[in-house]
């Protein structure tokens, strides 16, 4: 990622706004470890609110933000021909899981904050991004998720959600563990 990419100041809207406070003291809370996912349509704004977040805390904050689609990419394209992958969806998804476990294992030992965001590739393979991340956020360590979902259109995550914390940027908190509404 190109530096200042995240250093940008972004102009949060009031839903963000209540979503970045939650946030802000979840992750304040002394201890404080596991997985949160920050839930929202398409366009709703979570990218920005994790970016100012980081970009508010942390004098390099593209240290701390994966983009998730991008890098996955890169990885696919370093193991076999894409074409190949699409006719074998197993060993795509193993692939991915394999990569992306191993890239947050690197990422934690030697950061205790990771932002998982643009994370729609891993649908098609019913990734559980959850029980992936919380092999690793603990101990102080925490992963923040960007989770679109969209329920008319289809794009539903089908994840762990008794295994994280869901800041939902329609509704404010939801909860650890929480089941409401999408979240079951």
């Amino acid at each position: 990622m190109p530096p200042n990419t995240l250093r940008q100041q972004f102009q949060l809207r009031d839903t963000q706004k209540a979503a970045y406070e939650i946030l802000q003291a979840r992750i304040d809370l002394g201890g404080a470890s596991g997985t949160i996912c920050i839930v929202g349509d398409f366009l709703s704004g979570k990218t920005a609110l994790v970016k100012q977040f980081l970009a508010d805390r942390f004098e390099h904050p593209e240290d701390y933000y994966l983009n998730v689609n991008r890098y996955l990419l890169e990885q696919l394209k370093k193991e076999a021909d894409l074409s190949n992958l699409i006719l074998t969806k197993a060993k795509t998804r193993l692939i991915m899981q394999v990569t992306l476990e191993e890239a947050i294992r690197k990422h934690f030992a030697n950061y205790d904050l990771l932002v998982l965001d643009a994370i729609e590739i891993i649908y098609p393979y019913n990734l559980n991004l959850i029980t992936i991340t919380n092999k690793y956020a603990r101990n102080g360590k925490i992963c923040i998720i960007c989770v679109p979902e969209n329920r008319e259109r289809g794009f539903v995550c089908d994840f762990s959600w008794g295994l994280g914390e869901l800041i939902s940027l329609v509704g404010g908190p939801i909860g650890k563990g929480a089941i409401e509404g999408n979240y079951h």
